[in-house]
């Protein structure tokens, strides 16, 4: 086999010659040497370095590596390693052909793509691509799944934005997919007859977001906000949770540090699906099924024990109250609704309505715009990964660097539209009755801004100036 490595791995290529070292997810072609007769497998690394290929996986030696021929590049195992400058041991693995991975599209399913952040997602990967650049993988393409549950609008709003737009150029297809219900258990049929019977990756964004709704309906808040058969697909899984996993009695939480007490049942389910994708065996603890919610929502938490494995690539972005421009399709979300909580405080103060804002509660808004940098950036990642050498999946406070109140943002927006902010009232959130809500769930997002390798994630100042100051509203 020859292995041609990509030019990050060069280096390391030269100095794995004279070490054992592990060379996970290198990319090469096959190579048959015939030395005396006797033929062996073999791979020529970048530089010409030769090695004799032990412990291949028995079925692709004897059964698929009768189909390979010297030149085909394919992709190592996971754990592959160089032993003593001569051998490179598969430990029982199977190399995956590179260029057929190459040829056929990936497929990416997107769920809830008729909401706020899914027609934001869309329209970005339609005209923008994977990441918003051009793919790394060279000549890579994608076929994009838009699945939705039922928004009348949506397929002709659709048709209308694709219309006056040209796809970019690794955007092979998008199909959209109608009445993807979760809390019906035939939704996965559903998208198979639909042609989408696997993908390479999955954006779950579609969820019961009501507190009061899903404190009121909790069995659908259970199916809907914690879809186990999705795992069934076996896809690298970019979901989008909230803040609303946290007590609320402090400030500024750090995702890997922080204990985790839902106060609500949708805070419950988001994070049971959290604990799903982390492979945990215990999906909520007695003491975070207590939280302060009504109901014995435990009752509806699925057993662990019919739950597929997840893939290792996956990622759980705990995302904050999410604000920016209207939605790229003409009739939005849904009908008489707002975009974001922005264009609710705006109509307000422009019509001088008179609005009580919480003054007690604490978020660490985030644009939308650093909603979508974060999920393709972890879309390309899981997309590019090959060996799933992450582990387990990886969790993430997806937040702004702006510690704010409802009331702190409105009397902001109103500051910069220049309107009277005399009929914006602050008022404390009363501590009995009505839903259980956390106080003070701002976070700490450092890990995810050094992770996409940015100094810090907008604020409530960028955010408002982006979204009123460009035209968007």
């Amino acid at each position: 086999i020859l292995i041609v490595l990509g030019l990050e791995s060069v280096a390391s290529a030269a100095y794995a010659s004279h070490l054992n070292l592990t060379m996970d997810s290198q990319i090469g072609t096959f190579l048959i040497c015939a030395i005396g007769g006797d033929r062996t497998m073999n791979i020529e690394m970048s530089g010409g370095l030769i090695y004799e290929i032990i412990n291949a996986d028995e079925e692709w030696v004897h059964g698929e590596g009768s189909k390979l021929r010297s030149g085909t590049k394919v992709i190592l195992p996971r754990g592959t390693e160089i032993i003593d400058n001569a051998k490179i041991d598969f430990k029982g693995g199977k190399p995956k052909v590179w260029e057929e991975r190459q040829q056929q599209p990936r497929k990416i399913l997107i769920t809830g793509s008729s909401g706020y952040v899914g027609q934001h997602l869309l329209a970005s990967i339609a005209f923008q691509g994977i990441g918003g650049k051009t793919d790394s993988n060279q000549g890579a393409t994608y076929e994009i799944f838009l699945a939705y549950n039922a928004l009348p609008t949506f397929e002709d709003d659709l048709a209308l934005l694709l219309e006056h737009k040209k796809l970019h150029p690794s955007i092979a297809k998008i199909q959209s997919i109608s009445n993807i219900d979760f809390s019906n258990s035939e939704y996965i049929q559903l998208l198979q007859n639909a042609g989408a019977t696997s993908f390479d990756a999955i954006i779950h964004l579609a969820a019961l977001s009501s507190p009061g709704f899903c404190e009121n309906n909790a069995s659908d808040a259970w199916k809907v906000n914690c879809p186990i058969d999705l795992l069934s697909f076996g896809a690298p899984i970019i979901y989008l949770s909230t803040d609303q996993v946290y007590e609320g009695t402090k400030s500024y939480y750090q995702e890997d540090t922080d204990e985790t007490l839902p106060v609500n049942v949708y805070g419950m389910t988001k994070l049971a699906f959290e604990r799903v994708l982390l492979g945990s065996n215990v999906l909520l603890s007695e003491k975070e099924l207590g939280g302060n919610s009504t109901g014995d929502t435990g009752q509806y938490m699925p057993d662990t024990k019919s739950i597929p494995s997840p893939n290792p690539m996956s990622t759980i972005l705990r995302s904050s109250l999410i604000l920016g421009g209207p939605t790229p399709l003409k009739n939005g979300c849904r009908k008489g609704s707002f975009p974001s909580f922005l264009q609710f405080i705006e109509s307000r103060l422009k019509s001088s309505t008179p609005t009580d804002y919480f003054i007690n509660e604490y978020r660490s808004v985030v644009h939308v715009e650093d909603v979508l940098r974060a999920i393709n950036h972890f879309l390309s990642k899981a997309i590019e990964s090959e060996d799933g050498s992450q582990g387990k999946a990886e969790i993430y406070n997806l937040g702004g660097r702006t510690r704010v109140s409802r009331y702190g943002i409105a009397l902001k927006l109103a500051n910069h539209l220049k309107l009277d902010h005399s009929t914006a009232n602050g008022e404390n959130r009363p501590a009995i009755g009505g839903v259980p809500s956390p106080p003070d769930i701002s976070m700490n997002v450092n890990k995810i801004a050094k992770e996409m390798g940015v100094t810090k994630m907008d604020g409530l100042d960028e955010i408002i100036e982006h979204t009123f100051s460009a035209g968007e509203c």
